[in-house]
């Protein structure tokens, strides 16, 4: 940090680390401030919505939190984790439906988001769909950790 002038990264990180740290309403302060600025591209903004969105449901404001997601979807349509997000407040209120047609959403626009599949897996698993449900946890296992030669003699070596 050069004298007192926070950088822009830095504040990103602080606000990352808060939220890593559960620390939800050193989180939501720093997002907001990283909001403020007028600057934000619709991507960025996305982001930096839906991370606040998170910290928002850390803190028990799941109305904030939802609209907090719904401006990213304004912001980047096809912001996956955002999509994601409402997916898992639709589930908690039990329209496993909507979940659902939410996380395949957020599918369609990122296939390769893990956090997406897994949750699907769950609402597929929540009404019924039991091979779907372990169709999309075991991608979602492959996207988390792609297989590579030496994890797999690691996981199949008897220890």
């Amino acid at each position: 940090m050069k004298g007192n002038v926070i950088r822009d990264e830095d504040s990103f990180a602080c606000a990352l680390q808060a939220l890593d740290r559960c620390d939800f309403a050193a989180a939501e302060a720093a997002f907001c401030g990283l909001l403020a600025e007028q600057s934000r591209g619709a991507r960025d903004r996305a982001f930096l919505l839906n991370k606040r969105g998170v910290a928002r449901i850390g803190l028990g404001r799941r109305e904030l939190a939802q609209g907090d997601f719904e401006e990213a979807l304004r912001n980047d349509p096809c912001h996956a984790p955002a999509l994601t997000n409402l997916g898992n407040l639709l589930l908690e209120d039990g329209d496993a439906d909507a979940a659902i047609a939410s996380y395949e959403r957020a599918i369609r626009a990122d296939a390769q988001y893990p956090i997406a599949h897994l949750n699907l897996s769950v609402a597929y698993k929540r009404v019924g769909r039991r091979a779907e449900a372990v169709r999309e946890l075991r991608l979602a296992q492959r996207l988390e950790r792609p297989a590579t030669a030496s994890n797999f003699w690691r996981r199949a070596r008897p220890r």
